[in-house]
């Protein structure tokens, strides 16, 4: 039977698989869970049988999914994108409300770092002509390693409380490995035997994509790839986010009473919190604030009226969120830790969420002074290319790029066209070109190739009557020019064709070549003479759609069709250990048949399911240890009323007894486990999907 994914709203669940769903989601988040762990979760409030068909109805909805191990174990968990839901579930089951607190008391102590996508690109560029070489025990150059710290747009000290764990730790200085795990985890880079480099591919997708949606891949990345794999600590990140949308576009959110809320709906053990004494309502304040333009020196931040490991990771993943550009981080008077998104963070998390799909359109203002003012709202396409051909000065929300000599002369060497550097000047200047500026670029353009280093093969024969052999042979006639006794220089691209010549007479060459070329860098994406690339206005990307120059499709692009784009594809090699390891199994597209949960179903009397009877001792027995292989539950009279009762364990003695649960079916406290004997109920029936 195969998953249907219908992708319903959680409110269209039946009450047993909402029940499932919700002791799930608080126990585990989205990580993974034995097959087994929703039995013991809701053990006293629904049947084995009422879990297990609760269960098959979740899988086909999508909102659980499972993989198999290798040795067969299936395991469970909750797709990342359903967890937003999940979490507006708990608000409005809870009747929370979220109102705005007037308060001027807050001071800023760290704001968002503007620009990260445009200093990825930049980054980019960098390691497209310098390359990343490795070294035998697969490390990067020292000489290499100096240059990526300078490149990367982090500081140590706001991601070192995340606690990342990647090998060569006493090599690599964590800003560097998380720039570089998150271009490889995009796929804007992939590790070879001996360097990293740029993927072409995946390049071309990601600048055809608007600053809205870099950022959403970027956070979809930080969420999951750099927040510790926890069940508490997911709920708090993806608590931070929807708590965005209850804010508003200015609002300051409270971290101590959001920590309060989820302690009191269990998303958070007590144990998890120190020094919380604080009471709390059911309601969930959030303040708006007009924030202070004053900084708080770093010797302030050791005051942090917080305690405990999770408030350390607590206040690690704020940090990390402003070091990402994702918002601010701030202090009360009192030293209260607040939190201000400057994203649509819930937006961002939404898969079928398309905002902000539209590519930027902004044009920029070439200076007479040779210098490139980009305000933010110029396509990232357009400022691969100035990347290519300009040197940067510096990097913000405006970025600052300088044309020189030095930079259009190394463009043209590495791959692009002289008549292309002009061209987008002119489609892209909002004030034109100054005229001393194009006559400039077109005196360096025209310096570039007067002379040129040319790769060409050189053939060089054992004897010189080897050599005369091969002068004149017909079949070689044209292919070959010699520029000694026993040397001919023979164009690389007929290398082939010439090998299979020379065989024919006994002279084949020998398969490698003596010595070898040094490695060549290329700018990718700079072939076009127009400037940009084609149709950049649109986003969606398919592997089988782009391919890089030597025919390698981008496989790692390929999405899934409620995901977009995989740039921030569960499992892609990075730098650093996630500790998540789902990817690694085989995941399941086709769910049991209900049936199987009741074997020999025929065997067993059809007025056990079907009636209300009141049965002898012994046949009473035999129905309870029926409800207990089927994992069922039994209808028993008890007095006038009709209750649900689960049998565990049916005892042996005079008279025999049965060890189990009354339940209710309601996701509240479960009653504790009793005991009952034949004649404490009259009527019974097995309760069962198929009556």
């Amino acid at each position: 039977m195969g998953v249907t994914n219908t992708e319903g709203g959680w409110k269209e669940l039946a009450s047993d698989e909402l029940l499932v769903l919700r002791r799930c989601f608080i126990r585990h988040a989205g990580q993974p869970m034995k097959e087994e762990e929703p039995l013991r979760l809701t053990r006293g409030a629904l049947s084995g049988a009422e879990t297990k068909l609760a269960l098959h109805g979740l899988r086909d909805r999508g909102w659980l999914e499972a993989v198999t191990k290798s040795w067969g174990e299936r395991m469970l968990y909750i797709p990342v994108h359903r967890l937003p839901d999940l979490y507006e579930m708990q608000l409005e089951q809870s009747q929370s409300t979220m109102k705005a607190m007037d308060s001027d008391q807050l001071v800023t102590v760290h704001e968002a770092m503007t620009g990260l996508e445009a200093e990825l690109l930049h980054a980019l560029s960098r390691i497209a002509v310098q390359g990343v070489p490795l070294t035998a025990k697969g490390t990067i150059h020292k000489r290499s390693l100096q240059k990526l710290n300078e490149l990367t747009p982090f500081h140590p000290e706001d991601l070192t409380g995340l606690g990342l764990q990647y090998a060569h730790v006493e090599l690599y200085p964590v800003q560097t490995v998380v720039m570089m795990d998150l271009l490889l985890s995009l796929g804007l880079l992939v590790k070879e035997a001996a360097s990293f480099h740029v993927q072409e591919a995946g390049l071309a997708a990601w600048v055809r994509l608007s600053a809205w949606q870099m950022r959403k891949h970027i956070l979809v990345t930080l969420m999951e790839r750099y927040g510790k794999a926890e069940a508490s600590i997911q709920h708090f990140r993806y608590m931070l986010c929807v708590a965005s949308t209850h804010a508003g576009s200015e609002g300051w959110i409270h971290i101590g009473p959001l920590l309060q809320w989820m302690t009191q709906r269990g998303l958070i053990s007590q144990e998890s919190l120190s020094g919380g004494d604080r009471k709390s309502g059911d309601s969930l304040e959030f303040s708006v604030i007009h924030a202070s333009p004053v900084r708080i020196e770093d010797n302030t931040v050791s005051n942090f009226n917080l305690n405990g490991q999770y408030m350390d990771m607590v206040r690690s993943w704020v940090t990390a969120l402003t070091a990402f550009g994702m918002g601010d981080w701030g202090l009360t008077a009192s030293g209260e830790l607040c939190f201000r998104w400057n994203v649509p963070a819930l937006d961002m998390l939404r898969s079928n969420d398309e905002k902000g799909a539209i590519q930027e359109q902004g044009t920029f203002y070439v200076q007479p002074d040779f210098e490139i003012l980009v305000p933010p709202d110029v396509a990232y396409d357009v400022r691969w290319k100035l990347e290519c051909f300009c040197e940067r000065v510096t990097g913000d929300r405006m970025v600052i790029y300088r044309i020189t000599r030095e930079s259009v002369t190394e463009a043209i060497e590495l791959g692009m066209e002289a008549e292309a550097i002009p061209a987008l000047l002119d489609k892209y200047s909002r004030t034109g070109v100054p005229d001393h500026v194009r006559v400039a670029m077109e005196q360096w353009a025209g310096d570039v190739g007067r002379t040129a280093f040319a790769t060409v093969t050189l053939l060089r024969c054992g004897t010189r009557e080897d050599a005369d052999t091969v002068a004149r042979h017909p079949g070689l006639a044209g292919l070959l020019e010699q520029i000694g006794e026993k040397d001919f220089i023979i164009p690389a691209r007929l290398a082939a064709k010439i090998r299979k010549t020379l065989a024919t007479i006994g002279l084949s060459p020998r398969r490698e070549p003596e010595g070898g070329d040094e490695l060549v860098h290329r700018y990718p994406l700079v072939a076009g003479t127009e400037g940009i690339c084609p149709d950049s206005s649109d986003s969606t990307f398919r592997a089988e759609d782009t391919e890089t120059t030597n025919g390698e499709t981008a496989g790692t692009m390929v999405a899934d069709s409620n995901q977009g784009p995989m740039f921030s594809q569960e499992g892609r090699a990075g730098l650093v250990y996630t500790g998540r390891t789902l990817h690694f199994y085989e995941r399941e597209h086709t769910l049991p048949d209900p049936a199987d949960y009741f074997p020999e179903k025929s065997a067993v009397p059809a007025s056990w399911t079907k009636e209300w009877r009141s049965y002898h001792a012994s046949t009473a027995r035999q129905l309870m240890e029926q409800a207990i292989r089927w994992q069922a539950a039994v209808g028993l009279r008890i007095g006038e009323k009709e209750v649900k009762w689960i049998p565990e364990a049916v005892v042996a003695g005079e008279p025999w007894s049965v060890t189990g649960w009354y339940a209710t079916g309601m996701d509240g406290e479960t009653l504790p486990r009793t005991t009952l004997q034949p004649g404490e109920w009259s009527d019974m029936r097995l309760l069962v999907p198929f009556t």
